[in-house]
């Protein structure tokens, strides 16, 4: 599995952090298909995206009690549209929180 850490600024609390990414992530056009919890990082927001019909599954975790998020990518489930939304995610949720 590949993660990748998405910077986060101390000065935002989590629930501005969500709405943040729920925003990138309807700007990108990306389907959402699971939005729940993850138990081994209790109290996250975990998302399951989409791209179409296209096979993949990118997924976004926000885990608010350690004050982190990350993109992961499972070895299974890799596809070519992957990197590109990542770096189109980032590039928006970097935006929207002002970070460098």
């Amino acid at each position: 599995m590949q993660n990748i850490d998405i910077p986060l600024p101390t000065t935002l609390d989590n629930k501005t952090i969500e709405t943040f990414i729920d925003a990138a992530i309807a700007q990108c056009g990306l389907g959402v298909t699971l939005r729940d919890t993850l138990k081994k990082y209790p109290g996250s927001i975990h998302w399951h995206l989409k791209l179409g019909r296209k096979p993949g599954i990118l997924e976004v975790t926000l885990w608010p009690e350690q004050h982190r998020a990350w993109f992961s990518v499972q070895s299974g489930r890799r596809a070519p549209w992957i990197a590109d939304e990542i770096s189109r995610l980032d590039e928006l949720i970097r935006l929207r929180l002002c970070v460098d």
